[in-house]
């Protein structure tokens, strides 16, 4: 009973962002399909562009659905300071640890149910796209954006546990872009390159699953996820 109420709450938390996300996606889909280029496989331009901006879509999908840790928030409001049933929250009898994993969990659903949406959409809507990647290798790609949205997902969720919620978006966005000037301007291993596994190392383009990116983001989603946890515990709300 308790796991539900909960999940319930996480849902009643986030399902206008959810919608956001899903309406988001929807335009950039919008705005692929309105682009008139010739169908073929020599025309790759087309398909990385698409790839680069599902990846800025699965950026803005990690910011807007990873909650607010333990913190509750409005629906659809950054606020400052604590939330007043917050405290409610804080006193049901579970752990910090299962508010926090339920609450992570349920933004983890919501991100991939957006991102294989938003994928399919693309896939239907742009015929160069249609031309060049089979339904084999798009459901490959919304795997890689899904895991190696992971990592990204985790940078939000840790930030969340102390920041208040227009702070969280604003240093998830810094994150973001720290993280891939780190992953493109100095000598880190292309294995390590998340972004690069979701644009031009994609099986869009690359027509093979980066392992190791896709590992690499699953080791920094733990990471990230288990220094929530110790904030959360140790903070005073």
């Amino acid at each position: 009973m308790l796991w539900y109420t909960l999940a319930y709450k996480g849902w009643l938390e986030t399902r206008f962002r959810l919608l956001f996300s899903l309406a988001f996606g929807a335009s950039y889909c919008i705005a692929v399909h309105s682009i008139k280029v010739p169908s073929g496989p020599a025309f790759g331009k087309p398909i990385l562009g698409a790839a680069i901006m599902m990846t800025i879509a699965a950026s803005v999908f990690s910011i807007m659905l990873s909650g607010a840790g333990i913190a509750t928030q409005p629906s659809f409001q950054a606020t400052k300071g604590l939330h007043g049933s917050t405290l409610f929250t804080l006193s049901l009898p579970v752990s910090r640890f299962r508010l926090l994993a339920v609450r992570a969990s349920l933004g983890w659903l919501e991100l991939a149910g957006a991102i294989a949406a938003t994928c399919c959409a693309m896939w239907f809507l742009f015929p160069p796209l249609r031309a060049t990647a089979t339904p084999e290798e798009m459901i490959k790609y919304a795997v890689v954006l899904i895991i190696c949205g992971s990592g990204l997902y985790a940078i939000p969720v840790l930030l969340a546990t102390f920041l208040d919620d227009q702070w969280r978006m604003q240093g998830s966005g810094i994150a973001f872009g720290a993280l891939w000037w780190l992953s493109n301007h100095t000598p880190l291993p292309t294995s390590a390159n998340i972004f690069r596994a979701m644009g031009e190392g994609s099986p869009l383009i690359a027509h093979a699953m980066p392992w190791t990116a896709m590992a690499f983001s699953l080791e920094l989603a733990a990471i990230l996820f288990f220094a929530a946890l110790k904030v959360v515990q140790t903070r005073e709300y």
